[in-house]
């Protein structure tokens, strides 16, 4: 793991904008390093809903909601990154943001 972990890092200092070797890096970590290596792969890799996905699914509450705003700004019109925020919300039990948030939703994809 530590030769492949190695090889993968020094690809993607070679190209940093590689979603598929971003995810193979991020599947050989433990949840806490997967979380770090995601946060540079979203900064790297702005346009990947996985990988803003993936990072929101890792973090505590307070951050996913951080995380999701983030990828909102990046990504206006993307109807996943809208839905797992809504999703976000209805799992604390905040119908009132789920519905600010569809609303907001709607607005976004209109002007698509």
């Amino acid at each position: 793991d530590t030769a492949k972990k190695a090889v993968l890092r020094k690809a993607l200092e070679a190209n940093p904008t590689s979603i598929t070797l971003w995810k193979a890096a991020i599947d050989l970590e433990e949840a806490d390093d997967a979380k770090v290596l995601l946060s540079v792969a979203v900064e790297r890799v702005p346009h990947s809903v996985d990988l803003w996905l993936a990072l929101a699914r890792l973090e505590t509450y307070d951050n996913a909601r951080k995380v999701l705003n983030q990828a909102r700004r990046a990504l206006p019109t993307e109807r996943s990154i809208w839905i797992a925020a809504a999703k976000l919300e209805e799992s604390q039990h905040h119908s009132d943001l789920v519905s600010k948030i569809i609303q907001r939703a709607f607005q976004s994809l209109h002007k698509k």
